[in-house]
């Protein structure tokens, strides 16, 4: 049989509603001292059961409690965050979706309180990451769709952001040329951006120059390697005496400016010089989207994987932290391909004896295993972003 009435607690806390046995059971308010907190509800046995709590900051819970726990399913509204599901003793899980009033929002599986499983990420900006995840992060493998380049948000910071930290909206943009962006070269610099390759700026410059980029190789062609070896034995500073060691040096030169070495430039002194040091950032068009595929570590791409943007731009290979490092091969929208030993987004500089041919084959060896293995990733995100679409659903049906 169940009595009821008002209880004041010690502290200047207060219960009103149903109790028995001495513990409130039943229906009841209790409120925190001075009136700041509130839980109203159904009470079992002198703990909460089914109904919302209210904290003193504003934040409230509506849903099951178990032993003093959020516990079951439940909506709790924190801050800007929004997050309905369910709970296992007081963390977010087995299945939820957390969204935030910028629109961010993810929704899929989680673990003691972090997203863990599969899942999809949707930012504000639009662009999603449906995939793997683990502790909290994207890790494994996952499929990472960008929107236009002129919608993406605009990072605050060079790596990219999980949903916690996207900003809330791309910043606006004044004085916009036909079909690109103030600060379009910077392609790392809008959220799903990463692929960051360079074009040549004396390519489309000077006499008999078509406009279009230079097909690039895996290494210099022989006659280069062998001009190589001609200016480190100090006979750069004669005169071309024949038309072949003119063309030699036409062909030097004309790789030089184009920073065509794709491994290294060799330089009068015998020294070697970056592709990065002749190249400019390739600009990105403003309705451009970019996609990668491939593995995560820690919320970054790194090991292999697909990156391709909508105007034929690719790169399949090895990735660490959101860059190319390692062996790959990048496709430029021309049909053109560069191929190599990649460090940090840049082709790996050296000099011009560690070019010699005889190293060519298992170098491209390298090459064709690390886009193969790319390729398999690829295939892989393509299966995770199934299941995490699948488990999509599964939160979609939650409530209903």
């Amino acid at each position: 049989m169940f009595s009821g009435g008002t209880f004041g607690f010690s502290d200047g806390g207060c219960y009103m509603g149903d109790w028995q046995d001495g513990r409130a059971h039943g229906y009841g308010v209790c409120k925190g001292p001075t009136r700041q907190g509130e839980y109203s509800g159904l009470w079992s046995h002198g703990f909460e059961s089914l109904g919302v709590y209210t904290w003193p900051s504003g934040n409230t819970y509506r849903g099951y409690w178990d032993q003093g726990k959020k516990n079951g399913l439940g909506e709790e509204h924190k801050g800007r965050w929004l997050y309905r599901g369910e709970w296992t003793h007081g963390l977010k899980g087995r299945l939820g979706v957390r969204e935030s009033l910028s629109g961010a929002r993810y929704e899929g599986l989680w673990t003691d309180g972090q997203q863990d499983g599969y899942g999809i990420e949707t930012y504000s900006d639009g662009g999603t990451y449906q995939g793997q995840w683990q502790t909290g992060k994207r890790h494994g493998y996952g499929v990472r769709q960008s929107v236009p380049y002129h919608q993406a948000a605009l990072l605050r910071s060079p790596r990219t952001p999980t949903l916690t930290s996207l900003p809330n909206s791309p910043d606006a943009h004044t004085n916009t040329a036909p079909g690109l962006l103030p600060g379009s070269p910077a392609s790392g610099s809008r959220g799903g951006f990463v692929l960051k390759v360079r074009g040549v700026g004396s390519e489309s410059t000077g006499p008999g120059s078509s406009g279009k980029p230079k097909k690039r190789g895996f290494f210099f062609s022989r006659s280069l390697i062998l001009s190589g070896f001609r200016l480190h034995r100090g006979s750069d500073t004669k005169a071309p005496t024949s038309g072949r060691d003119s063309q030699r040096s036409s062909l030097r030169s004309e790789t030089r400016g184009a920073g065509g070495s794709l491994g290294s430039s060799a330089s009068q002194d015998g020294s070697s010089a970056s592709v990065a040091e002749t190249e400019s950032e390739l600009p990105i068009a403003a309705w451009e989207t970019e996609t990668y595929a491939g593995e995560w570590k820690s919320d970054r791409r790194s090991g292999y994987g697909v990156s391709r943007r909508s105007n034929g731009l690719s790169y399949e290979g090895e990735w660490l932290r959101n860059r190319r490092h390692g062996y790959g091969r990048t496709t430029y929208p021309d049909g053109s391909r560069e191929e190599g030993k990649y460090k940090m987004n840049m082709l790996a500089s050296g000099k011009v004896k560690s070019l010699f041919p005889l190293r060519r084959g298992k170098g491209r060896e390298k090459v064709e295993r690390a886009v193969e293995a790319a390729r398999r990733a690829e295939a892989t995100a393509r299966q995770k972003q199934d299941m995490a679409i699948a488990s999509y659903f599964l939160v979609s049906c939650l409530g209903k």
